[in-house]
């Protein structure tokens, strides 16, 4: 499981689990504001030349489309390209590769801010399993030692009961 505590800069801090990457990903992209595509994607510049409607061999796009041309000469046709905008910038592709764990923690990381008017979290933690937000509830960290952090170690304990991941004392 996979679980993340979030204190925002208003209101009550929250935590929520995903069971796998794909629950992640889902999650995440619900509350985004870019699409799914833009927070995690992995396509090749063939493939880019489809969905824009280029039917026919890539040297035929290259007047109309330079970009995805130079993707394809660069790192070859038919390679893997991976897009994640919260990590690599916006429309970046790059052929190493971005898991979709790493993509959905720089979405989550971009809604962290000084305040309320650039983002709506003042910080984030995200745990990757269970023995990790066990062992967040008994030690001290400086998370859940500002403001309010003290609700959201509270947010945590009350996620990981529910899941039966740790019993009532």
């Amino acid at each position: 499981m996979i679980y993340v505590v979030e204190l925002p800069h208003e209101g009550d801090p929250s935590a929520w689990f995903a069971f796998d990457a794909e629950d992640f990903f889902r999650k995440v992209a619900a509350a985004d504001p870019l699409d799914e595509w833009e927070i995690h994607d992995v396509t090749t510049a063939r493939e880019l030349l489809d969905l824009v409607g280029h039917d026919g061999e890539p040297d035929a796009a290259r007047e109309a489309f330079p970009g995805i041309c130079s993707l394809g000469d660069e790192h070859g046709w038919d390679t893997d390209l991976y897009r994640a905008d919260h990590q690599l910038g916006r429309g970046a592709y790059q052929p190493e590769p971005v898991s979709v764990e790493a993509a959905c923690e720089a979405a989550l990381r971009a809604r962290v801010a000084a305040d309320s008017a650039q983002g709506p979290l003042r910080d984030v933690r995200i745990y990757w399993s269970d023995p990790e937000a066990v062992l967040a509830t008994e030690t001290i960290e400086p998370f859940y030692e500002q403001a309010n952090g003290w609700r959201a170690l509270h947010a945590l304990r009350e996620q990981l009961l529910a899941l039966e991941v740790v019993a009532e004392n």
